[in-house]
């Protein structure tokens, strides 16, 4: 047997871990189960708790092992294969003893590394009794050492039965296997290692002894993003009194110098003096562009170094697809860039920043070459490429880059008027008026050549922008002023320059009350479109022709017109698109169609948060506000309510929060908050009187008289709906008119004056015939069974009133709470029935699958490039924390197919994924995020996913059975049964389609597994899944509808 005086025993001696870590599960059952399989693989950068986490593994599994703890000395397979036999003796004595002298023999020829390997097979083969766990940490070591490199592939190839490998490091050698996965290699990453949000608060809280509350940790997580270290680091810095209920704020910036010292020491220090050159030249961008980074870093070999970082894991991952763009981990960037600017000093900084920018530029993307001339603090370059390319990144819809480059330029003293109408337009494309109103009249008001005076065509587009955003903070005068100006400067050759400043006077117009004249404006402003030939122009003015025929009610023409900017001919996805969608969804509320509402929301939220429209979104805060009100979900209306007021008030709308306290009055009589209703909807009456705005004192009164019809206040709410329907219609607001008579009908027959009552409900009748306000009588009638029969009794009443069950609830309608007829009129609180769903996508698990963001347009499932995609999308649904690597993507979806077909349909499966998420929606949503090699469901959006629900019933039932409460346990194991629709995983058979094949079921059952699901075990005795199962108004004003 082979002995040798020079080995060290501390490196077969297995690690230690300390007191303070953290049991973690899932991986404790990853690894479990990797037992089962030839190897295991361990890859992660610095930091991580690879070895901590495999030292706890076997602490706990009981399992023989031997830990080879690896570094440079171990690079000549002759020590390699010695210290393999001396742990592999400690638990089998007579392992080598047979080959002895051809180990003897072999010591002298390193070249011969692979015959190493087969005798120690051999040797394994014939001695090894029982199973044993080969660690071997550090593997990275081994790459520079190509016969150590030869030996380790053919121990892997010929791995025996007995052993089971386990690889651990920050890279691994080139093994010969494409796909480890393929190979019956499981594959642990460095975002598998990373912490939950709630392993992280578990750490703090539970294992530090830290107190932390939730905002606490999520604050900490998305710092850190679960990296260990720096939570390990955390924990020494804090100092915090035994009184302190939350970690200081100021606590993780006390941290960060250690966090930064660690990567310097550890990191930084151990590369070439190459690649730190390369790691701190290639950090100034927020993401890596090798052709880029090549063209600004000359000398260095640019992708050779990127691809050891990437390979090495050294806090760098490929951003997503073929790792055409990569991204430094945060907290490593951060140090990246102090060290920088440590190293290089300030003008050395700017000078590398200048470099990029010009580099940026010449492949125009200005957006990065303004943001880098801005980090160079270079005017001159910041100012040049600002008027020549600001129209461009405008109409790209960066608004956000021009805002910060132009208040670049003005804190320094530098004002080119071009930028400050530049900033406007920018401004007022964000919804944020008042500002753009100031940036316009300075560009106006700059004299003289020096200060670059703008002029013609130019000066005419500064003034039509001025004159929109004079009109949204209610300034129609000096709009309508400003508008005859801007027509004034035009030249005769830009007919689409023409076409907009006529569209804006029309809106003037419009504002004004004067329908005629808006609307031959506008049709001028569409022969100057068309004779421009911009299509786009030609789809705006064409929507915002709708806008007089919504306002009068007449909500079918409105929609003809609004839904010209959501076709799907308009390729474009801009600001104008987001108000049509906004105006569909007002409209399609108000006719009860909620599902649809929440889906035109979404489009229009969507588009919003892309460009960064604050206005816009405030706009459809508000009126989701509205819908989750309607539907009854009282709690979020409020939430959405807040934050719209938070918006409007910000962006200095003052005048627009009248028309949300009148939407918050009848919120709060919803709840049976008839004191505070009273007061919003009072005092927003008294601002609008206060301000001579007759339509909105209007609105206000609706909305008071609605609050007291339901506070029961019947006399005082006539005198304000009577008043405001006389207003509805002398002006024609056919909607507004039927609201407001089918409310003091109600309140007439509260009083018992049925003759009153009779009179403005026969009105209310005939204009809601007129134009479909079917859903507005109903949500109306609902609320009195007396009433609804009243309204029933008139003269050929319309038949849904007929067919109308007790209670008067309408499909689409919300069902009030309680028993009683009047419970709502009565002012009884409580939350209504929720109707349709309010995700951003949907997702049947529990039987035939279903995935779709509108039930109306499901996709087709019948191609097989989208069955695959399918799968992927059912395996994420189901995986923990709705992630999963690349590897266990492939490993479970294509099983033992060989690594080029894998490679071939990986990505495209992915991108045919996303497309089928968003089929039939002209607005897409990325749904499926790529983070640091992961796949996951963004978490900015909302998902109702059965499983989840389930989930959720389960867990409610245990804990009602913990506490003693049987029937409320029964209850929830019966809800969680209800929604298992049939056998699982399968395809819809109403569609004629296949069943869903085994190897959709066994993927799924894996992570199913994983999360501890099972459908059988979760039904209490004498219940089980059922075999089969079925498949699955606000203010409408000038002031709130959106011009394009």
């Amino acid at each position: 047997m082979i002995r040798s005086a020079t080995l060290l025993a501390a490196k077969l001696l297995p690690h230690a871990i300390g007191p303070l870590h953290l049991r973690r599960p899932r991986l404790m059952d990853r690894l479990r189960a990797s037992l089962e399989r030839r190897a295991t693989v361990v890859l992660a950068g610095p930091g991580y708790g690879k070895t901590a986490l495999l030292t706890q593994f076997l602490q706990e599994s009981g399992e023989d092992s031997v830990w080879y703890s690896l570094d440079p000395s171990d690079r000549d397979p002759s020590v390699f294969f010695r210290y393999l036999v001396q742990g592999i003796a400690e638990h089998a004595p007579e392992f080598g003893e047979r080959s002895q002298g051809l180990w003897e023999t072999l010591r002298c020829r390193p070249r011969e590394a692979e015959r190493m390997a087969d005798v120690f097979i051999g040797d394994a083969d014939e001695s090894l009794s029982g199973n044993i766990v080969l660690v071997l940490d550090g593997v990275q070591h081994l790459e520079e050492s190509e016969p150590c490199v030869r030996a380790l592939r053919r121990l892997v190839a010929g791995l025996p039965g007995a052993i089971h490998l386990v690889l651990v490091g920050r890279s691994l050698p080139d093994l010969g296997l494409k796909s480890l996965a393929g190979n019956g290699v499981t594959l642990i990453e460095g975002d598998d290692l990373l912490f939950t949000p709630e392993e992280t608060g578990t750490l703090l809280r539970e294992t530090f002894g830290l107190p932390a509350r939730p905002e606490a940790v999520e604050r900490l997580h998305a710092r850190t993003r679960g990296w260990v270290t720096a939570l390990q680091l955390l924990r020494q810095t804090a100092r915090l009194e035994a009184s302190a209920a939350d970690l200081p704020e100021a606590l993780f910036a006390r941290t960060e110098p250690e966090i930064f010292d660690y990567f310097s020491e550890e990191v930084l220090a151990a590369e070439s003096v190459e690649m730190r050159e390369f790691l701190l030249g290639s950090c100034p961008p927020p993401a890596i562009d090798p052709e880029v980074c090549a063209e600004v870093l000359q000398g260095l070999d640019v992708r050779s170094l990127l691809a050891k970082l990437v390979r090495r894991h050294l806090f760098v991952s490929a951003l997503e697809s073929r790792g055409a763009y990569y991204a430094y981990d945060p907290l490593f960037l951060d140090f990246l860039r102090r060290k920088l600017r440590a190293a290089r000093g300030t003008d050395g900084t700017k000078a590398l920043d200048r470099r990029y920018g010009r580099a940026f530029a010449r492949r125009g993307d200005f957006a990065q070459a303004l943001a880098h001339f801005m980090a160079a603090e270079s005017l001159k370059e910041t100012s040049d490429l600002l008027q020549r390319r600001g129209e461009t990144l405008l109409r790209a819809g960066m608004p956000g880059a021009i805002r910060e480059a132009a208040l670049f330029l003005s804190t320094r003293g530098a004002r080119p008027p071009m930028a400050a109408a530049l900033l406007g337009e920018a401004c007022r494309l964000a919804g944020d008026h008042t500002a753009a109103v100031g940036h316009f009249e300075a560009a106006l008001a700059a004299r003289g050549e020096a200060a670059g005076t703008i002029t013609g065509d130019a000066r005419a587009a500064a003034l039509q922008g001025l004159a929109y955003s004079l009109v949204k903070v209610g300034e129609v005068a000096r709009a309508e002023q400003t508008a005859v100006k801007a027509m004034a400067e035009l030249k005769d050759g830009d007919r689409a320059l023409r076409a907009r400043v006529l569209n804006t006077l029309a809106i003037v117009r419009y504002r004004q009350d004067r329908a005629a004249e808006a609307i031959a404006l506008w049709q001028e402003a569409l022969a100057s479109a068309r004779a421009a030939g911009d299509d786009h122009l030609i789809l705006m003015i064409a929507h915002n022709l709708g806008l007089p025929h919504a306002v009068a009610g007449d909500f079918r023409r409105a929609s003809e017109c609004f839904r010209i900017l959501t076709s799907e001919e308009n390729l474009r996805l801009g600001p104008e698109e987001g108000a049509a969608y906004l105006n569909l969804a007002r409209i399609a509320t108000r006719h009860g169609e909620y599902a649809r509402a929440s889906s035109l929301l979404g489009d229009a939220r969507e588009i919003a948060q892309k460009w960064r429209l604050e206005g816009l979104l405030a706009d459809v805060l508000e009126e989701e506000g509205n819908l989750n009100r309607e539907r009854g979900d009282l709690k979020t209306a409020g939430e959405c309510y807040a934050r719209a007021r938070a918006l409007l008030t910000e962006l200095g709308l003052i005048d627009l929060l009248d028309g949300l306290s009148g939407e918050e009055a009848i919120l709060a009589a919803r709840r049976g908050n008839h004191g505070e209703a009273e007061t919003l909807a009072a005092e927003a009456v008294k601002r609008r009187r206060a301000a001579d705005d007759a339509e909105g004192a209007a609105h206000a009164l609706l909305a008071l008289g609605e609050v007291r019809v339901r506070a029961r206040a019947a006399p005082r709410a006539v005198r304000a709906l009577a008043e405001g329907a006389a207003f509805f219609s002398s002006t024609g607001r056919a909607y507004h008119e039927c609201e407001a008579r089918l409310w003091l009908a109600l309140a007439r027959h509260l009083e018992r004056d049925r003759l009153r009552a009779v009179a403005q409900g026969l009105q209310a009748l005939e204009i809601a015939a007129r134009h479909d306000y079917q859903a507005t009588v109903l949500r109306v009638a609902s609320l009195d069974t007396g009433f609804r029969k009243l309204l029933a009794s008139l003269a050929s009443p319309p038949s849904y009133l007929e067919d109308a069950p007790a209670g008067g609830r309408p499909a689409g309608v919300a069902a009030p709470s309680g028993t009683a007829p009047s419970a709502v009129v009565r002012g009884d609180a409580g939350v209504e029935a929720a109707t349709g769903s309010a995700a951003d996508l949907t997702v049947r698990l529990l039987g035939p699958i279903e995935v779709y963001r509108d039930a109306q347009r499901k996709f087709p499932a019948q191609a097989r490039t989208i069955r695959r995609a399918i799968q992927v999308f059912c395996y994420l649904a189901v995986a923990p924390d709705h992630r999963a690597t690349r590897d266990g993507l492939a490993d479970a979806l294509w099983g033992n197919a060989r690594p080029s077909v894998i490679e071939r349909n990986f990505y495209p499966t992915i991108s045919i994924l996303r497309r089928v998420l968003n089929h039939g929606h002209n607005v897409p949503k990325n749904f499926i995020q790529c983070e640091r090699g992961a796949y996951l469901l963004n978490p900015a959006y909302r998902y109702d996913i059965d499983l989840d629900a389930f989930e959720e019933r389960v867990r409610s039932a245990r804990r009602k059975v913990s506490g003693q409460d049987v029937a409320g346990a029964l209850a929830d194991y019966d809800a969680a049964i209800a929604l298992y629709r049939g056998p699982l995983m399968r395809r819809n058979t109403a569609t004629g389609s296949r069943r869903r094949g085994p190897a959709t079921r066994a993927c799924t059952s894996r992570c199913l597994a994983r999360r501890g699901i099972s459908i059988w075990n979760a039904a209490p005795p004498g219940r089980a899944p059922p075999a089969s199962g079925p498949s699955s108004s606000g203010i409408l004003s000038t002031n709130r509808l959106r011009a394009a």
